[in-house]
């Protein structure tokens, strides 16, 4: 005999899988690895340090373009960054699948507030001491060199925290409060430079890496979930990934061996270095070219970064709440908007037409970044993972040498023409990876 269907609620021993209402549904499936306590601790700690980041790109650039004037200057400071990045992130990778991935993010959150605090020192003029060009310099050599050995710890730690399942949600969602802050915090460092001073942007940034710390010292030491690449092949477990009994050095070069014997990984990490090599320089010449072509100061060069944040917001949330298919697609497909994005953004010489222009390079530079993380941690061995993410984290450096190139290139030609005809070729690369890449391309 047929049952009449249940007039309300769910009978005793019905099935309990029945569909929430629609808004639920896509509100759990976009925060859902926010229903993680350890990931949230991870979550919260990365939201201050990436404020602190961005409030810095604002106020270095600035202090460095007004003391020196000079486009040369901010690709030199760039370089700062770029060659302890190279040199010290596949250092970083062997860190990370070694060592406790917790205390080496600490340590580095500590170092970077004791160095914001100087240089808030330095800005005040206390104790006659004044800042100079070189102070910033040496500052983003060693603060380069930092944050080179703690990155692939920090990304890393994500597939630590979070099942396979919850992954590319994780990434996406660590990536919102990246450009949450880049939606923020340049405004917010803008704002006080123009209304205080600079000194007073450091010691926000030195207060909020302090409080990072103790966000990540309630994580835990080991990790709670280790995978390999094959999807569904999960284990769970409190070891350490990743080889014993071996030297370092051994272990750098196995690392780079498994990099460069993997089509797979291969072919994402130069995807992804050559879109950044040609595209991402435009950030570090962002403070000359508010002066020199929109003719705007600090406070608009904070809100044009800020515009840019809302973009990637949505992008990155895009990327979390997206389905796990097609993401080589998807990725190539980033690329290309970023590429046209920074061509609109090049030719504008109208502040008020380069706001809507910077939320569109928002949105492609965010989906660039999450997925290609997603990919790479998803297709990366477990027991090369750190070291993996090290090689990819060299992106860095990588934007930091195209920076010093079009920072020099930008002398010659001037702003536009550098920017704008790098980005044109990301373009046209972008199309040829979409028509020869088939490795690329069917990434899922």
């Amino acid at each position: 005999m047929a049952q009449m269907p249940p007039t309300d609620g769910i009978e005793p021993g019905a099935s309990t899988l029945s569909t929430p209402p629609i808004p639920l549904s896509w509100y759990r499936r976009l925060f859902m690895a926010l229903d993680d306590h350890n990931f949230r601790l991870l979550y919260f700690g990365n939201l201050l340090q990436f404020g602190s980041m961005q409030m810095q790109l604002v106020v270095r650039g600035w202090l460095v373009f007004h003391l020196t004037g000079s486009f040369a200057a901010l690709g030199t400071m760039a370089l700062a960054n770029a060659i302890p990045t190279l040199v010290f992130s596949p250092i970083g990778g062997v860190v990370a699948d070694r060592a406790p991935k917790k205390t080496v993010i600490q340590a580095a959150q500590a170092y970077n507030a004791v160095n914001a605090a100087l240089l808030a020192i330095l800005a005040a003029g206390w104790f006659g001491l004044h800042l100079e060009f070189w102070h910033l310099f040496l500052s983003a050599v060693l603060q380069g060199s930092v944050n080179s050995i703690m990155q692939p710890s920090r990304q890393a730690m994500i597939s630590d925290l979070v099942p396979r399942d919850r992954l590319m949600n994780a990434v996406g969602i660590n990536a919102s409060a990246q450009t949450m802050m880049q939606l923020v915090g340049p405004g917010i460092a803008g704002f006080m430079i123009a209304a205080v001073s600079p000194s007073i942007v450091f010691w926000m940034m030195s207060g909020m890496y302090a409080l990072a710390v103790t966000f990540t010292m309630r994580l835990p030491k080991r990790p709670l979930y280790a995978f390999s690449p094959v999807p569904g092949n999960v284990v769970m477990g409190h070891g350490r990934g990743g080889r014993r009994g071996s030297g370092g050095m051994k272990e750098l070069i196995d690392g780079m061996r498994y990099v460069g014997k993997d089509s797979t990984i291969r072919t994402l990490i130069a995807v992804n270095f050559l879109i950044v090599l040609v595209a991402m320089p435009y950030t570090m010449l962002l403070p000359g070219f508010v002066n020199e072509v929109l003719h705007k100061g600090a406070f608009e060069q904070g809100t044009l970064q800020s515009v840019q944040g809302i973009g990637a917001v949505v992008g990155a949330l895009f990327i979390a709440s997206a389905a796990s298919r097609g993401r080589g697609k998807k990725f190539i497909i980033c690329g290309a908007l970023l590429g046209f994005g920074i061509v609109a953004f090049s030719l504008s010489t109208n502040y008020w037409i380069t706001l809507p222009i910077m939320v569109v390079i928002g949105a492609g530079q965010a989906s660039r970044q999450a997925l290609g993380q997603v990919l790479i941690q998803t297709y990366s061995a477990e027991e090369y993972r750190g070291r993996v993410m090290a090689v990819w984290f060299m992106e860095f450096g990588l934007v930091q040498f195209g920076t010093f190139a079009v920072g020099i290139l930008a002398e010659l030609v001037g702003p536009q023409l550098a920017i704008g005809g790098l980005a044109a070729s990301l373009v046209v690369a972008m199309g040829l990876v979409a028509a020869f890449m088939p490795t690329m391309r069917n990434l899922d």
